[in-house]
């Protein structure tokens, strides 16, 4: 092949696998197909396109139950209608392929209802038919790229999982259907080995012919018995060196038994201790089309016995070795004890957690529990805003059960290797000039963590700059940058750091990327709609006109309540316990419960105890009020300091000014919290900056505007006081 034939192939491949990483998956594939076109035997291009094509498919399944997997809200559900809701959910998404659905119903049904036993078993099977599903799915890729030994392992692995995968049977009749190419003559001495073992498994050729044995030798044909049962039962588990030396000294110590031979001559070959015939592949003949058809004779024949390996292995597993039904050898079996592993958090005051994806429960002393029944790897994320991204992919032990603590580093603490890339047609037109943060600088470059400006420049092409959320990587992290051509600019859209899991982003009605954290899209100018979906949160859209100058936005849309507000009347002051708890003393800030129906209890020792049933419904205020008749005094009239203390109230309030960093920025949203000194008289003496998490001058601004405020006097015992109180004020800047 020409060097410039796979110089083209590469940039092809390259440019695959950055639309790819868009979630472009059909570009992709016409990028690899057009590699095929110049290879037909590009083994790469053949397992990727393999890859995508089951990616695509999962995608469709996914968009034909994506309505069936809505959710509900604005009503009361019982736990037993949710969970039976999300059971019939994944039977559902299950009967229509889409496996993954159905297993993240069923782990939503178990997170409500850990000790469901039906929730348990169906996730059990899902993992299985998961599991099998892609085994499956990559001993066929073997088969393509003429791999027929990678697909029996296959096969193998997935009758341990599941004998009865109705799969597996499919798989077989593939795997004896293949038909191996000139090409895999390479393979052969794999493929004898199997042949090897499929004679060592063969039960007739090892039948002992006990009825010769005469009563004086019974004593030791028992011996002998015990030998070979011990050495197959080593082979049945595939510990063929550990077979290999019981032969050896079966064999010293009876030379003159025939089973023992056999078994030992074809441990040894299996071994390579004793010679194989070589395969003669002359070098430099024209094969003669006789000659061909000799040679695809054998490589049929050991296509097929490929396939008998598998049957055989069946018939193994089921039916034990021996010369009789006195040779069972029971088959052990490891089971995999569930594990609870505890995670807590140092650093954040708040962050999010997701398990392989799925978000999990927080706890208020900042810790979480990842759980699971099976050894596979699972990949565990926590994200907090200010905080570097940590995740870890881990696989927890049988029955384990401990604590762990994780430290997230501030952003800014760590630095990544950054290597930048052009892309485009212009790429590869001239001298492209890299900056950083408005700085000239080569194309690989160190940066500590945080969000950067990118940008590729180069004559006589439109580049817009992108501002990217570095996070920490072990590995050097590339990032691609556009070359547009005159007509042409695009749009970057991205999750913000603190959101949990992935989006989906369509533009102008087409889907542009799936299960993502960030797009970049190369658009024409003018008018464009976008719209980013993430669960749980609500819907994310816009309307742009883009320029030359692009369009870039980070994504922080507001999450789906499932909560709502109980607010209780401030006099006269009560203790409020909710359902048994202890929630504080009024006046007091509205409190935020899930849906459904609570019973409030208030009490005050001047009043009749007071309890009220109250309906919480999803993103509504429900308010109550203390109407108990006055008790008779028990005890002498509390002198003023002990009376309780009614906070202020701001009475009229000035807006902030939106200071000129922030206004430059654009998409600035979050509050400032400060600290008002309020006399007596509802003026403000004082106020100080707590928190100011936005920085760009919106704590001064914040605490010019509250200095102007005036407030409703604090007051105890019906005397204004002087007090000090915390306001919030939120800036929202596109």
């Amino acid at each position: 092949m020409a060097a410039s034939e796979k110089a083209r192939i590469q940039r092809l491949i390259n440019s695959a696998e950055e639309h790819i990483q868009k979630g472009e998956r059909e570009k992709a594939l016409t990028k690899l197909r057009k590699v095929l076109e110049i290879d037909s035997k590009n083994r790469s291009a053949v397992k990727r396109i393999s890859e995508i094509e089951r990616e695509i498919s999962a995608m469709r399944n996914f968009k034909k139950t994506r309505d069936s997997r809505k959710h509900s809200t604005g009503k009361t559900v019982s736990s037993g209608d949710f969970v039976d809701e999300c059971i019939a959910r994944s039977e559902d998404a299950f009967r229509q392929g889409d496996e993954v659905r159905a297993l993240q119903e069923l782990e939503r049904a178990k997170r409500h209802d850990p000790d469901n036993k039906l929730v348990r078993r169906k996730i059990i099977t899902v993992r299985r038919q998961i599991k099998t599903d892609n085994l499956y799915d990559l001993a066929l890729a073997k088969l393509r790229e003429g791999d027929p030994v990678a697909a029996v392992k296959n096969a193998r692995a997935m009758f341990k999982i599941w004998a009865g995968a109705p799969v597996l049977i499919d798989l077989l009749d593939k795997i004896e259907e293949y038909q191996p190419s000139d090409d895999d003559v390479e393979h052969l001495d794999e493929i004898e080995a199997l042949e090897v073992i499929e004679d060592l498994e063969t039960e007739d050729e090892f039948e002992v012919e006990r009825s010769t044995v005469s009563a004086p030798d019974k004593e030791k044909t028992s011996l002998v018995d015990a030998a070979i049962t011990s050495v197959r039962g080593k082979i049945s588990r595939s510990d063929f060196a550990g077979a290999l030396e019981e032969a050896q000294e079966a064999g010293k110590k009876y030379p003159e038994n025939r089973t023992i031979r056999e078994l030992l001559d074809r441990l040894e070959k299996l071994s390579g201790k004793k010679s194989k015939k070589p395969v003669a592949v002359p070098v430099g003949k024209i094969d003669k089309p006789e000659d061909k058809q000799e040679k695809k004779k054998p490589i049929a024949l050991i296509a097929g016995a490929i396939a008998a390996v598998i049957l055989i292995l069946i018939f193994v597993v089921i039916k034990p070795f021996g010369g009789g039904e006195d040779e069972v050898i029971p088959i052990e079996v490891d089971v995999f004890q569930p594990f609870s592993v505890t995670y807590t958090v140092a650093g954040p005051e708040s962050f999010s957690a997701t398990v392989d994806g799925q978000t999990v429960t927080v706890l208020a002393d900042n810790s979480f529990s990842v759980e699971g029944e099976s050894q596979d790897a699972m990949i565990i994320e926590i994200r907090s805003a200010g905080f570097e991204t940590w995740t870890e992919e881990v696989s927890f032990e049988s029955g384990e059960t401990s604590a762990l603590e994780i430290s997230l580093d501030p952003i800014g603490t760590n630095t990544v290797q950054i290597v930048m890339l052009a892309q485009g047609e212009g790429s590869d037109d001239g001298e492209v000039t890299w900056f950083v943060d408005g700085d000239e600088t080569e194309n690989t470059i160190e940066l500590a963590t945080g969000i950067h400006v990118f940008q590729a420049v180069l004559e006589g092409y439109n580049s817009v700059p992108e501002s990217i959320l570095v996070d920490y990587s072990e590995e050097a992290l590339q990032i691609s940058l556009a070359l547009l051509s005159l007509e042409e600019s695009q749009v970057t859209l991205a999750i913000a750091g603190d959101i949990p899991g992935s989006a989906n982003f369509t533009i102008d009605g087409n889907r542009v990327g799936s299960g993502v954290r960030r797009i970049t899209e190369v658009l024409p100018f003018g008018s464009h709609s976008l719209r980013v979906e993430i669960e749980n949160y609500e819907s994310w859209t816009r309307t742009i006109t883009l320029d030359v100058d692009g369009y870039s936005a980070t994504v922080s849309p507001v999450e789906i309540t499932t909560t709502g507000r109980l607010l209780i009347a401030p006099e006269p002051w009560a203790n409020v316990t909710i359902d048994g708890a202890g929630m504080g003393q009024t006046p007091m800030a509205p409190i935020e419960l899930e849906e459904g129906s609570y019973t409030v209890l208030l009490t005050n020792p001047d009043f009749e105890d007071q309890t009220i049933t109250i309906n919480i419904t999803a993103g509504e205020d429900s308010s109550i009020r203390y109407t108990a008749a006055e008790a008779q005094p028990e005890q002498p009239e509390e002198i003023a300091e002990e009376q309780p203390v009614i906070p202020p109230f701001p009475i009229s309030q000035i807006a902030p000014q939106i200071p000129n960093l922030a206004s430059d920025m654009g998409d600035v949203h979050g509050y400032v919290y400060l600290d008002v000194l309020v006399g007596a008289d509802g003026s403000v003496k004082n106020v100080t900056v707590v928190s100011d998490e936005l920085g760009l001058g919106c704590g001064a601004a914040a605490q010019a505007a509250v200095s102007q405020w005036v407030f409703n006097p604090a007051s105890q015992g019906g005397v204004p006081i002087e007090i000090t109180t915390q306001v919030s004020v939120r800036f929202d800047v596109e």
